[in-house]
């Protein structure tokens, strides 16, 4: 019984435990980005990605 008159505080330590290690895995992912935007591409080509469509009137833009 003693287990549901605290429940809102286990619900707030459960929500708080949550936070804090996505938050420490969040900073482990930036530090793995950092590394690998260091390693050099080398002599190969880079994709490129070319958007075509038509372009909506001025009327229909702002209807």
């Amino acid at each position: 019984m003693n287990v549901l008159k605290h429940m809102e505080a286990l619900f707030l330590v459960a929500a708080l435990a949550v936070v804090g290690t996505t938050y420490a895995s969040a900073e482990s992912y930036k530090a793995q980005v950092r590394t690998s935007e260091m390693v050099s591409v080398g002599s190969e080509k880079m994709a490129v990605v070319k958007v075509v469509g038509k372009r909506l009137p001025a009327a229909t833009k702002f209807a």
